[in-house]
């Protein structure tokens, strides 16, 4: 018989960049679909996925507020992209000026397209 209380449930450093949305709520990758990558050089930012995307986005959206990325496809449809903007790569992320989405299978590049990165204004 053990009396001790459970112990809470402990959340993952993960956990504190992500959102709780999913494809079917509104966003356009897990978490676990997707990796952001920003060369600290050139400043090319890169989110690589494995499954297919339509290259019907017309833009992304960056908030540095709550370092949340929305995407604009061309027809005015608004999802989250799905994660939040991890603090080893926010700065850098702030100076890109566009974004490759690039699909990957098994480390290499299965299709990809470029989008401008606007960046909201600040308040």
């Amino acid at each position: 018989m053990n009396d001790l209380p459970e112990a809470p449930e402990s959340k993952t450093i993960k956990s504190a960049f992500s959102t709780d949305n999913t494809a079917s709520s509104g966003a356009l990758f897990t978490p676990d679909e997707l990796n952001i990558y920003v060369n600290k050089i050139t400043l090319e930012a890169h989110i690589f996925h494995a499954k297919p995307v339509a290259q019907d986005i017309d833009r992304l959206e960056y908030d540095a507020a709550d370092h949340s990325v929305t995407v604009i496809k061309k027809d005015g449809t608004r999802l989250d992209l799905g994660v939040k903007i991890e603090w080893l790569i926010r700065s850098y992320f702030t100076k890109a000026k566009e974004v490759g989405i690039v699909q990957t299978k098994n480390g290499e590049v299965v299709d990809g397209f470029n989008v401008p990165l606007v960046h909201k204004p600040q308040k």
